[in-house]
């Protein structure tokens, strides 16, 4: 099984969260015991066995209740990864990878406004990009409005105090703001009318100045997306 990917902060504990999908995918749940290794330019999270030996550059840490795991700090250190830094998580057969973010490579695959972008909800909000809010005039602390379009999707865009303008969107009387770390909290209201909780993967198309929100319910779908875009690079290190 090989999935990309997803992106997710190092918050101000040193965790980060597992993607749901990314969990189901390698069997592991809340309260598991994962190892932490390094690997070239790698971490790598899997499964502890307790019938295995522990390797003396492993750590092992338990998923909390939300999915999250606390980074060591001593590996933090090895990678040069700090608190709020982005990360870069995969999955490569049953085991997690991850990497701190390679912002070259993200400005470009996220410079085409037609590739979709793929994201968990995580309780209420979901983690944006600076990249993918710029592709639409959007920033970090600016407020934004909620609408629903024709095709009965989540439409996010800038906040206007705007009478009598023609448009086929629906308003919510929802608005909420980016915050500095670039969440974005979905309203209660919305959530609890399109069936969206915490866990549920969503589509993200861009066009016009807004961002398009769509449920994706089928994870095989998500599985196909995302695989075609898989670095061969992992699996050949994490096979030597």
């Amino acid at each position: 099984m090989r999935t990309k990917k997803e992106e997710c902060i190092i918050d101000e504990m040193g965790r980060v969260s597992l993607p749901s999908l990314f969990m189901q995918l390698t069997k592991l749940k809340a309260n598991d015991k994962v190892f932490l290794r390094s690997c070239d330019d790698w971490i790598i999270i899997d499964y502890h066995n307790k019938n295995v030996p522990m390797l003396s550059h492993a750590f092992i840490r338990t998923i909390d209740h939300a999915g999250r795991i606390v980074v060591p700090r001593s590996l933090r250190d090895d990678y040069e990864l700090k608190l709020f830094d982005y990360v870069e998580l995969y999955v490569v057969e049953r085991q997690i990878v991850m990497k701190k973010r390679d912002e070259k490579s993200i400005a470009l695959s996220q410079k085409a406004a037609a590739i979709p972008y793929y994201v968990t909800l995580a309780e209420r909000q979901i983690q944006l990009t600076s990249e993918l809010l710029t592709s639409v005039e959007l920033d970090a602390n600016m407020e934004v409005q909620f609408f629903i379009n024709q095709k009965n999707n989540i439409v996010i865009q800038k906040y206007e105090m705007s009478f009598g303008k023609k448009t086929t969107l629906i308003f919510t009387a929802q608005s909420r703001k980016i915050d500095d770390r670039f969440r974005l909290t979905i309203p209660k209201k919305l959530r609890d009318n399109f069936s969206i909780h915490s866990g549920t993967m969503l589509k993200i198309k861009t066009g016009n100045k807004q961002l398009i929100l769509e449920k994706v319910e089928n994870e095989k779908e998500i599985s196909s997306i995302l695989s075609q875009q898989i670095d061969s690079a992992i699996v050949e290190k994490l096979s030597k």
